[in-house]
């Protein structure tokens, strides 16, 4: 019996999007690497994903449907598409009989896979880097209020405030990191998300828990609309959560 080939991954820019090249034997043991690669690479927030699929081989048909589930919580934050690449042959049949390509769009070619997603919706989108500092949480409301402001979602500004200094003083105070915030207005909704270099998740709300613990994180619950925290590449993380804008706004 010959030994199984591993899975290789590899992953580059190709124009604002991101291209994740798959090579090697597909199953059930390379679910969670090639999810876990996705996802870092949705966490660095390009205008899209691409995972080329032609030089796989697939032993395990139900392995595809991580794709699915990659494509979901990208689609939740930060609101990118993921794309399939796989030329007419074996893997393409049972994307089509998985009904993978259903959710999750499939080209044949990479180039193609990148005009579609170059022609996705625009968005707004401002930065801020923040210091580890005490002062840093003030600094990232006062740009909530200013950015919200200019992008007329005055009736989210409060909860956006809330959120964003819960998870910049998270990132400071318990990260011990300087922090990235991100504001992106996309599809109707505001998604708030900072980068810190720690890779230790935020704790989950604990209802029966003291006042005082977790209370950041029960805030962000409650007033999302979703919100949840990736993993990065440099082994740090980022935490986001996504208010739904009114049609007025």
């Amino acid at each position: 019996m010959s030994p199984r080939r591993a899975l290789d991954i590899d992953v580059s820019s190709r124009g604002r999007a991101v291209l994740v090249q798959l090579a090697g034997e597909l199953g059930l043991a390379h679910v969670a690497a090639v999810r876990n690669a996705l996802l870092k690479c949705v966490a660095d927030e390009p205008s899209g994903v691409i995972a080329q699929l032609d030089r796989v081989t697939v032993i395990t048909p139900l392995a595809l449907s991580v794709f699915g589930v990659v494509a979901r919580k990208a689609n939740d934050w930060p609101g990118l598409q993921l794309a399939l690449v796989s030329r007419p042959g074996y893997t393409r049949e049972l994307l089509r009989r998985s009904a993978v390509d259903r959710f999750v769009p499939t080209f044949p070619l990479v180039a193609e896979a990148v005009r579609a997603l170059d022609g996705n919706p625009a968005r707004q989108l401002a930065t801020l880097e923040l210091p580890l500092a005490t002062g840093s949480p003030a600094a990232a409301r006062r740009f909530v209020t200013d950015t919200l402001r200019k992008w007329q979602l005055d009736t989210v500004a409060d909860d956006a405030r809330l959120i964003v200094s819960e998870l910049v003083e998270n990132a400071i105070v318990h990260g011990r990191s300087a922090a990235k915030l991100r504001l992106e207005l996309r599809r109707g909704l505001l998604t708030l998300a900072v980068r810190d270099a720690s890779g230790t998740p935020p704790p989950r709300p604990d209802p029966d828990a003291a006042a005082t613990d977790g209370r950041g994180v029960f805030i962000v619950q409650a007033l999302s609309k979703a919100w949840g925290t990736a993993p990065t590449w440099d082994g740090g993380k980022v935490v986001w959560a996504v208010l739904a804008v009114a049609a007025d706004d």
